[in-house]
């Protein structure tokens, strides 16, 4: 069973990072677990108009410091308004790498992101920022696109059957034990387009599918088994392109939070899952939850 004792929501003071502190928030309440506000500050290069606002206008790399910091420290007083107590910090550096650093740094066990930036000098492009944490750290990264604080109530939890799949549907389980939870996986059939190229009529090709399917079933009942839980009695198969299956299933269960297994770091695109999770990201209306494997899987 995963354990969340500490929560960093990452923020650019934009409308979408607003969502991604009160969900970090809302978690924070429901896990017991600590929340940390960051920001991130990165100074683009010296060009000649970036100069002259430094020169002309006083606008440094302190004066630029110190604002963030006022500002996540108002953030973060609004929330003691409402009861919690979240820290502060504010980074220098890359967005994604500084955040990433000081995950692994402070042993973070969630990062909560919005979906979009949009402040020039504060901007995390948390969209791309995301996955590029997934590429730089072993910790969950929650994508959060919509703005209701609402407890989750359906979640998808799309499985490939892989180590990080476990670690994801664990890791869901702990963080949202009464929301009621869709195990969900997408097959293909291995080759099943080379066989139509090479002629192979459809009677063979439905062969190979239905075969597929008695493999995946059988998949999902050793995966489910060896979770060792019951709350997936609702688990479905379907055949076909994984990244459009999980966005339609999500849809047509109206879940609010999807929830995706990586390989994260150097393997990103070792397992299906890698690639499904970069088109979720940006086609997924709503939340996304990225999860790399532990490091005992």
């Amino acid at each position: 069973m995963s354990t969340i004792r500490r929560i960093i929501a990452a923020t650019d003071f934009s409308p979408a990072a607003e969502a991604a502190l009160q969900r970090a928030l809302h978690i924070g309440a429901a896990s017991g677990a600590s929340v940390e506000f960051v920001t991130a500050v990165h100074l683009p290069p010296l060009t000649e108009a970036w100069r002259r606002l430094v020169e002309e206008e006083g606008f440094s790399e302190q004066r630029i410091v110190d604002t963030a910091s006022a500002r996540i420290e108002e953030a973060a007083a609004l929330a003691a308004a409402n009861g919690a107590r979240p820290a502060t910090r504010v980074l220098r550096g890359r967005p994604a790498q500084a955040i990433a650093e000081w995950a692994e740094e402070s042993a973070a066990d969630l990062l909560v992101v919005g979906a979009h930036g949009e402040n020039f000098l504060l901007d995390l492009f948390i969209g791309a920022t995301a996955l590029k944490l997934l590429r730089l750290t072993r910790t969950p990264v929650l994508l959060v696109k919509t703005h209701s604080p609402a407890a989750y109530e359906k979640i998808v939890v799309a499985t490939d059957f892989s180590p990080a799949a476990r670690a994801a549907a664990e890791l869901a389980g702990a963080l949202f034990p009464r929301a009621r939870q869709h195990l969900f996986h997408a097959y293909e059939t291995p080759f099943a387009r080379q066989m139509s190229y090479a002629g192979a009529d459809a009677k063979a090709v439905e062969y190979y599918r239905q075969r597929s399917e008695f493999e995946a079933s059988q998949q999902m009942a050793a995966f489910v088994h060896a979770l060792g839980k019951n709350e997936y009695r609702h688990r479905l198969l379907r055949h076909g392109y994984p990244p459009t299956l999980i966005k339609d299933y999500a849809a047509e269960v109206a879940a609010d939070l999807v929830v995706v297994g990586t390989t994260g770091k150097n393997d990103w695109q070792a397992t299906l899952l890698g690639s499904v999770s970069t088109h979720l990201a940006g086609e997924l209306p709503g939340d996304l939850l990225l999860v790399p494997p532990r490091g005992d899987c």
